[in-house]
């Protein structure tokens, strides 16, 4: 056991440096199934909720390399503000004693799906948070998308999409709760009140982002409104770095600045590693974390936000990025976010979309460029702050608990 034990401490180093520290988080968590954290707060109320989330947000620091864990944690206090004892299960637990529970509250998986099994007459409310586009309209796009890709390249590279966006648990979870939390906007949750025909049980809530440590200096968007950057994760195809490779390769005088993407997608980088490394308009970092000075480099140096994801709830990495640094985003309608007109907004997911999209960004004057960069970052630092999602959340929830009584 001990050989095995140095053995993991040897490669651990090189997972998180292949893998990242969010995806190493994630298989952690495959092994946390079981957790359960009970009165949270401590306060030993009558009435209890039960979360089936992430009791890892409990454990000490929120991590920043993903919104989940804050998130979880915020939805917590509300409850907690409320007048409620709060549990958190994780979301894979199974066996769960749901009995005393007046509340479940929690994202898709087994621990909030089997809150459903014997529930008829026990009066519980059960409340389903979505963060994922409404499933059909995922896939529907999803397929589009890869025919398009398959039409330019030639191939597929399956494990780069999220074509079954996270369960099949999913679809019947929002079909069963008595109301739906979509994070995101309108259009994120009209796609759900499509499938079901109930407005009234689906509320909308904007996502927020991160502030930085360190303050982005003064930029010359003269000098740098070429400068491209893509920042995201897993799903490269899903999220359109394709796209942006395959516009810089087409447009020498563009330079593309990526950041992220999953070394795990083998067919994705077996076409595009070779192009990447033979293209000086194109720069690979990785991944970066939002907490290290690099992030702040990356942001200084360049000026347009892409985005062509196929679909997004409400997409925290781009918040991220535009709230910490002026930039006109150039972004796709299913992104999920409410920019006004100060970006560009693409309607539907093709190279030849984002490509025009690009080009119209390019003809923009040096002023209006600045000044929509601008007006885009101040919008996001008034409106997708974690602060006004904490409210926006709490006023949800107490509309939902009062609506109940």
């Amino acid at each position: 056991m001990g050989a095995v034990i140095k053995k993991i401490k040897r490669l651990l180093p090189i997972a998180r440096r292949r893998l990242g520290a969010a995806l190493l988080s994630r298989l952690g968590r495959l092994f946390s199934s079981d957790k359960l954290v009970r009165d949270i707060f401590g306060t030993q109320q009558e009435k209890r909720v039960l979360m089936c989330h992430l009791p890892e947000a409990f454990d000490g620091t929120l991590p920043k390399y993903h919104t989940n864990y804050t998130e979880c944690y915020t939805v917590a206090q509300c409850f907690h503000k409320l007048g409620y004892s709060v549990d958190c299960a994780s979301r894979a637990m199974q066996g769960i004693d749901y009995s005393g529970y007046d509340i479940i509250f929690g994202i898709n998986g087994e621990a909030f799906m089997g809150s459903f099994d014997g529930c008829m007459g026990k009066n519980q409310l059960h409340i389903f948070y979505t963060v994922g586009a409404q499933l059909f309209y995922s896939l529907s796009t999803t397929v589009h998308n890869m025919q398009h890709f398959y039409n330019r390249h030639g191939r597929r590279a399956l494990s780069s999409y999220r074509y079954l966006h996270g369960s099949a648990l999913n679809y019947y979870a929002y079909h069963l709760a008595d109301d739906v939390i979509c994070l995101g906007n309108d259009f994120v949750k009209e796609q759900y009140v499509r499938e079901c025909g109930n407005n009234a049980k689906f509320h909308s809530l904007p996502a927020f982002f991160f502030p930085c440590n360190g303050s982005a200096a003064e930029k010359d968007f003269s000098a740098k409104r070429r400068n491209i950057l893509w920042f995201g994760s897993a799903g490269m195809l899903h999220k359109g770095l394709d796209i942006a490779i395959d516009f810089v390769c087409e447009n020498p005088q563009f330079t593309l600045h990526i950041c992220g993407g999953s070394s795990a997608e083998r067919e994705f980088w077996k076409y595009y590693k070779p192009i990447i490394d033979s293209h000086e308009n194109i720069i690979y970092h990785g991944f970066v974390d939002i907490e290290e000075k690099i992030f702040v480099s990356i942001l200084n140096e360049c000026a347009i936000l892409l985005n062509p994801s196929i679909n997004e709830a409400g997409a925290a990495a781009v918040l991220n990025v535009l709230g910490n640094s002026p930039m006109l985003p150039v972004y796709s309608k299913g992104t999920g976010l409410d920019l006004e007109d100060y970006g560009i907004e693409v309607p539907s997911v093709t190279y030849e979309n984002f490509s025009s999209a690009l080009r119209e960004a390019d003809e923009i004057s040096d002023k209006e460029f600045e000044r929509r960069a601008y007006a885009v970052h101040h919008l996001v630092n008034e409106n997708y702050t974690l602060e006004q999602y904490a409210l926006r959340m709490y006023d949800i929830i107490e509309k939902i608990v009062n609506k109940k009584r």
